[in-house]
């Protein structure tokens, strides 16, 4: 089935609320199969090898979609936050409480591949999650249990051994695309008062069999990420913001990159990402991405703060030429202002643009690579 025929079908099947990551045309399926019930893994302690899909349910947006009721009493609170996404009763199935997300993007997953979330339940003590696989047409179940009940708590999924809903298949492989992701919970004989919350949901790869020693934390909210892996039929971003790119320059796959543009009228190249609507950001925002450059004089990174109506910059001056390399940028704490009146990057703060700029060298001809963009808070400072 061709990538094409399998959005319409999808789009179809999850437009309407709520939807469920089955087989397109399917009914709901149970919670109790095929997926055997297993403990939650706790929240992660650093950050993965790469974030690919995120909802943090703050405001309704264009690149993630998600169907349930927006809550805004009932949260985790810390400074940012201001909504979680409340489950719906299954109209088709009674006592299933489900709500669903989907990136617009369809990205693309890893071959060791886990869902974290924040969560309040009441009414059961297990979620099954199901991941929707495009390539493969199923979805990939995993049954949680042993969780907390009647307070705010936090959860991994882990998939890298999870069944698909189908013996004719097997495991997500490396590079296959989710379609969209369901958390559902099914209560005990739809008992009033069961209630099913999530907040925060980061979906994340590890690379197989390694570990992972990056000392940066697991985000507490990823407000923005860009794969810029488009699929073969479906190109969703302008040309005059950025080229992507899938073949040359040292690309480590075929999947996709975004590539600097000569900006009119001025000696340098840009990448624009658009962030709309505006988010907010949080209490220790950072920017993390892997970056390959080349022939540049300077490197700088912009945030557009639409809160204090200016951008604010971190010029990159440890970029090693010719290599790709994970950068980090900390916009809390060394953003400046381009006005140079510097006021303070907090919590709820909306930004709408990232930019990078890249200035060549003397008869040079300067070349910028991005991948595997996050923007995120990290937490306590």
């Amino acid at each position: 089935m061709s990538y094409a025929l399998r959005k319409t079908l999808f789009l179809l099947l999850f437009a309407p609320l709520p939807f469920c990551c089955g087989k397109p045309g399917s009914e709901i399926p149970s919670p109790e199969s095929p997926a055997a019930a297993r403990a939650a893994a706790p929240r992660p302690d650093h950050f993965p090898a790469r974030i690919w899909a995120a909802a943090d349910f703050e405001r309704l947006r264009k690149d993630v979609l998600w169907s349930g009721r927006s809550e805004q009493v009932n949260i985790p609170v810390y400074p940012g936050n201001t909504t979680a996404l409340r489950a719906a009763m299954a109209e088709s199935r009674s006592g299933v409480l489900l709500l669903s997300i989907t990136a617009s993007d369809y990205p693309r997953m890893g071959a060791s591949n886990r869902v974290y979330f924040r969560y309040f339940l009441r009414g059961t003590d297990a979620l099954t999650v199901r991941l929707f696989n495009l390539d493969q047409n199923l979805s990939h179940s995993l049954k949680v249990s042993g969780l907390v009940q009647g307070s705010w708590s936090e959860a991994t999924a882990d998939f890298s051994a999870a069944e698909p809903d189908s013996a004719e298949s097997g495991p997500i492989r490396e590079g296959e695309r989710m379609g969209g992701l369901t958390i559902m919970a099914e209560t005990l004989g739809g008992q009033s008062g069961a209630e099913l919350i999530v907040d925060d949901v980061i979906c994340f790869s590890e690379k197989a069999g390694e570990g992972n020693s990056d000392n940066e934390p697991f985000p507490r909210r990823v407000i923005l990420v860009r794969g810029f892996d488009p699929l073969e039929y479906y190109h969703p971003w302008t040309h005059t913001d950025y080229q992507v790119i899938q073949q040359g320059l040292k690309l480590e796959n075929d999947w996709g990159v975004a590539r600097g543009l000569e900006s009119p009228g001025e000696n340098l190249k840009r990448i624009r990402l658009i962030v709309d609507p505006p988010q907010a950001v949080g209490e220790n925002t950072r920017l993390r991405f892997r970056g390959y450059c080349r022939q540049t004089a300077r490197v700088q990174a912009m945030i557009f703060d639409l809160t204090d109506s200016d951008n604010r910059h971190i010029v990159l001056g440890d970029l090693a030429p010719g290599l790709w390399q994970t950068v980090t940028l900390n916009f809390t704490r060394e953003g400046v202002k381009n006005d140079g009146n510097q006021t303070e990057f907090s919590a709820g703060h909306r930004v709408d643009d990232l930019f990078f700029l890249v200035w060549p060298e003397k008869g040079g001809e300067a070349e910028m690579l991005i991948d595997d963009l996050v923007l995120y808070d990290a937490g306590e400072r």
